[in-house]
């Protein structure tokens, strides 16, 4: 741990046990790091007596929703809480327009592109999840890991890691998440719900989505439409994991999936499969995220978006491959 870092973590530790009711927020369309994160998080401040207050303005994921302390989250921010944390968030925009204005005071991440918006921020890019940099603090901050806290955590990062299958896992990682199934979680069962099982209607999402699967170069690219979600009956506005299919694409160095959402907005999400930096693609459309996996949402049209992007993206591969690099930006 650096000295910087030990600072903040000391600091994070004292504002954790000064407080007693705390909010918890994370980013728009949660995945499962932000689920696990809010939840264990949660789980813990409660444990120890706090009034925490759990906040998705669009509820959390159906999938997810086995997880406990998930019955407990509001839509709503309630008056009253004395401090605001921030749970992996890149930036405050990501947490939603409502929440925009709000002073942060503990902001935990690992997105590279963190712009340390809190008054402290823990941020360390070389973690596979946010819920992976909880599982080794909480004990050093005097939470003790609950097997519900477990069960949350090593869901957050199954889902992150795709299954310990992104190159950002490490020893370290499995070391905690043996620690984690020590604590009570059960790595088979949570292995099934969170990564395998799939609710008819995503299954359907995904059908439409991929009839439309494009491939260019090393680009494969499809969408999701507002009328797919409607005639699968999809009740969410996330992509229903299909960016996890669309990576596993053989013969491609990125793929992207356009997610059309309400109000002229489409959430664009790059994957690399060649160690390609599409955080430095997101970032120019105003996102960012990991080196193979970033994202960004973009106002447009669906096919004026798509083609904007395509074009970038081409681009931004032709200029790596004319520098002979295959991690331009990293």
């Amino acid at each position: 741990m650096t000295r910087d870092n030990q600072t903040c973590s000391q600091e994070i530790r004292s504002l954790l046990h000064s407080k007693n009711q705390p909010l918890i927020l994370a980013h728009i369309r949660p995945d499962g790091d932000a689920v696990a994160s809010v939840l264990g998080m949660g789980l813990a401040l409660q444990a120890d007596g706090k009034k925490a207050q759990l906040v998705f303005p669009e509820g959390i994921p159906s999938k997810f929703k086995f997880l406990k302390g998930s019955d407990t989250v509001h839509t709503q921010i309630e008056p009253g809480y004395d401090l605001v944390i921030a749970l992996d968030c890149s930036d405050q925009k990501r947490m939603g327009a409502e929440f925009a204005d709000l002073n942060v005071d503990i902001n935990i991440d690992h997105h590279i592109t963190n712009e340390n918006f809190g008054h402290q921020n823990l941020v360390l890019p070389e973690e596979p999840a946010t819920s992976a940099i909880l599982a080794q603090y909480l004990p050093q901050w005097g939470f003790p890991i609950t097997p519900d806290m477990a069960e949350t955590l090593l869901t957050g990062i199954l889902t992150d890691t795709i299954g310990f299958r992104t190159s950002n896992v490490s020893a370290n990682t499995l070391h905690l998440a043996a620690n984690l199934i020590e604590n009570g979680a059960n790595l088979t069962e949570l292995y099934e719900k969170a990564l395998i099982s799939q609710t008819f209607s995503a299954s359907q999402l995904w059908g439409f989505s991929l009839s439309r699967l494009e491939k260019k170069g090393r680009i494969a690219w499809t969408s999701i439409t507002l009328a797919d979600r409607k005639q699968a009956g999809y009740p969410g506005r996330d992509d229903a994991d299909l960016t996890n299919i669309l990576s596993a694409i053989e013969e491609i160095d990125v793929s992207i999936l356009f997610n059309e959402q309400n109000n002229c907005k489409i959430k664009v999400s790059w994957r690399s499969n060649a160690n390609i930096n599409v955080s430095v693609i997101a970032q120019r459309f105003g996102g960012g995220g990991h080196p193979p996996a970033a994202g960004a949402e973009i106002t447009g049209g669906l096919e004026e978006v798509q083609n904007m992007v395509l074009e970038f993206t081409d681009s931004f591969l032709k200029e790596i491959q004319s520098k002979g690099e295959n991690d331009y930006g990293k």
